[in-house]
């Protein structure tokens, strides 16, 4: 496994991207990661388990940093934002992509579910911010483009069934995201949203629901590199699923729950 100093300190500004990835060791972050160490790139790969990210360090070993926390534990955090700092003066790329999902018992309404839900999709994302965006704004003041980009999901969209936890998860980062365009956008810093639909991960696998649209965490991970290469402000998939909850999106609330009651009680 690399050590923290690995990549030297750059300022060539075409020089190969500086990617970090967090929840790099399975779904959409593995691909991911796995995407931009083929084009080439430098990537730190970021999540709980030390042996599945050992797999992409083996297999890239000259472009690739495994950097193994929990990001929910803010000393674990920070102690990766030290190794990171020593290993690099900038990246070009940030994409806070750890993520899980619990879904409430009204039955069993307790704080567990929330409380493991914001730990680790809002809090892990809040402290990858604080040891990211200096190391963006370096890169930044280097005319290098750097950008932020926040794996949120449809789910934001509406409020969707034993979803109280994860949903409000999802619409906390976007709108965490969408305040900090308004921060740093004279400052050439690019933010991405991304809601993708149901993808085939460890995560979805649980799911005990019929899961319309799915697609592998291959495919969903080649449409959000294309929309990160474009600098789109949001990217969405699949869009049979996008159009359906934009749709509904677009009723007046009550519609929308009396809608979303029926899908509830036929699920």
């Amino acid at each position: 496994m690399r050590m923290a100093g690995a990549f030297p300190l750059n300022t060539n500004p075409i020089a190969p991207s500086r990617v970090l990835i967090t929840g790099a060791s399975s779904g959409i972050g593995y691909e991911l990661a796995r995407l931009y160490l083929q084009q080439g790139d430098f990537v730190f790969l970021i999540a709980r388990s030390a042996d599945m990210l050992s797999r992409l360090v083996a297999e890239f070993p000259e472009r690739c940093m495994a950097l193994p926390a929990d990001l929910a534990n803010e000393q674990d955090s920070m102690r990766v934002g030290e190794c990171l700092a020593a290993a690099t003066n900038y990246l070009d790329l940030v994409i806070l992509n750890a993520g899980t999902c619990e879904y409430v018992d009204l039955d069993n309404f307790t704080r567990e579910p929330f409380a493991k839900v914001m730990d680790v999709n809002w809090w892990g994302s809040v402290h990858s911010l604080l040891f990211c965006m200096p190391l963006l704004r370096n890169a930044a003041a280097m005319k290098r483009s750097p950008q932020l980009v926040g794996i949120s999901s449809m789910a934001s969209l509406l409020p969707m069934p034993r979803s109280q936890a994860y949903g409000a998860s999802k619409v906390a980062l976007e709108y965490l995201l969408n305040s900090l365009r308004v921060d740093v956008g004279q400052q050439n810093i690019g933010i991405t949203i991304v809601r993708p639909g149901f993808v085939k991960t460890p995560l979805t696998e649980r799911n005990d629901f019929a899961m319309p649209w799915l697609i592998t965490a291959e495919t969903a991970a080649k449409k959000i590199k294309e929309g990160i290469k474009v600098r789109k402000w949001m990217v969405q998939f699949p869009w049979p699923l996008v159009l359906l909850m934009k749709f509904v999106a677009l009723l007046p609330l009550v519609a929308q729950i009396s809608l979303l009651k029926k899908i509830s009680r036929n699920s």
